[in-house]
């Protein structure tokens, strides 16, 4: 029994042996996996070297055209609208001097005439009186006389210094009379509405056939021959624009182009913009239209900016701060910004010789190094 159990023991022993042998047999053939280190490289940067000189730089600003004159063609009397020279529509062009429209005009023509005649009998009544008290004027009160015609205005009454030939003629109501029908023909003019200016009619509020009232606005006329450009400038780009500068002015989306003047600049800021208005006149022509509404670019001319260097306007941040490379880390500086265009910036300040960064970098922090790619 003990010897049984003696070899039971011997296995076991035997098996546990040969278990660990074959585990440390095993471990030396699993030989570790060789670790691979991973070095990040140097982010790369464009960059320039700041080299000041003269630079040149145009301003290109977008507008939209407008009449040189817009005027709303307003009615002073009462009456129906008549046609006149033109028709009394939307569109419509007409000359300058042309009559646009008429209110009707009979019956202060006949009241005209009435007041004439009244006035006529009046003088004639004085006439005798005047040969035998002021003989020095009779000849030229006759002659003033014979010369108004009912259908014509009144000729200009003779100048009168004689004190009492003036109240001769003012207690028998004809100086009166003479200035309340000159009253009366200044109304009627205003029965006649002509075009003071070259242009077009842009809106009709009143056709021919309505009323008007005094007041009424018939239509809205705009100059075509001389039209404006109304551009938003910038404050700190008004320094480059002066009255009187000849500029280009183009159209967007063509090869067409037209020469303007600059005419008036504001003298007041767009609040919300923070820009004022900078008026470019043109003067339109057949062979090369231009129409009012039209959307165009006013390029002014350019200027000479000196001992300054252009970049890209993204590589400035915080409004006047720059990147520079210094011992192959970044760092800020400040710029002094002289024009701001539309995709790049002219500025100075720094010292030449300088390595600067040329495009945008984000999440970047003073001191990262990099590796640069000049320019």
């Amino acid at each position: 029994m003990k010897y049984r159990s003696l070899i039971t023991f011997v296995a076991i022993i035997v098996v546990i042996g040969g278990a660990l042998g074959i585990s440390s047999w095993l471990s030396t053939i699993n030989e570790k996996p060789e670790i691979t280190t991973f070095k990040k490289n140097p982010r790369l940067v464009q960059t320039t070297i700041v080299n000041y000189s003269k630079v040149g730089s145009a301003i290109e600003i977008p507008g939209r055209l407008v009449s040189g004159r817009i005027v709303d063609v307003i009615s002073e009397v009462q009456g129906e609208i008549l046609t006149g020279d033109i028709l009394l529509k939307t569109g419509q062009r007409f000359r300058k001097g042309q009559l646009i429209c008429k209110i009707y005009d009979t019956e202060q023509i006949l009241k005209i005439k009435a007041s004439k005649s009244r006035f006529l009998n009046a003088l004639a009544n004085a006439l005798a009186d005047i040969k035998f008290d002021y003989p020095a004027k009779y000849d030229d009160i006759l002659s003033f006389f014979e010369s108004i015609e009912i259908s014509k205005p009144l000729p200009e009454i003779p100048q009168i210094n004689d004190r009492s030939l003036r109240i001769f003629l003012a207690s028998r109501d004809i100086l009166n009379q003479y200035y309340t029908i000159q009253g009366m023909e200044e109304r009627l003019d205003r029965h006649y509405i002509h075009a003071p200016f070259d242009g077009s009619i842009m809106e009709v509020n009143l056709e021919a056939g309505g009323i008007a009232n005094p007041g009424t606005r018939i239509a809205k006329i705009i100059k075509t021959d001389i039209l404006e450009l109304e551009v938003p400038v910038k404050v700190e780009d008004l320094k480059w624009i002066t009255i009187g500068d000849r500029i280009t002015v183009m159209a967007e989306h063509t090869t067409q182009s037209w020469e303007g003047t600059v005419a008036r600049i504001s003298e007041f800021i767009n609040p919300d913009t923070q820009s004022a208005s900078v008026f470019v006149r043109i003067e339109n022509n057949k062979k090369n239209p231009v129409y009012a509404g039209m959307f165009l670019i006013a390029r002014f001319d350019e200027k000479t900016i000196l001992d300054a260097m252009e970049i890209p306007r993204q590589a400035v941040f915080n409004q006047n701060e720059i990147f520079i490379i210094q011992d192959s880390a970044i760092r800020k500086k400040t710029i002094a910004i002289q024009k701001i265009n539309k995709n790049t910036l002219i500025f100075n300040g720094l010292e030449e010789g300088l390595e600067i960064v040329t495009e945008p970098l984000i999440n970047v922090k003073e001191g990262t190094i990099v590796s640069t790619k000049r320019l």
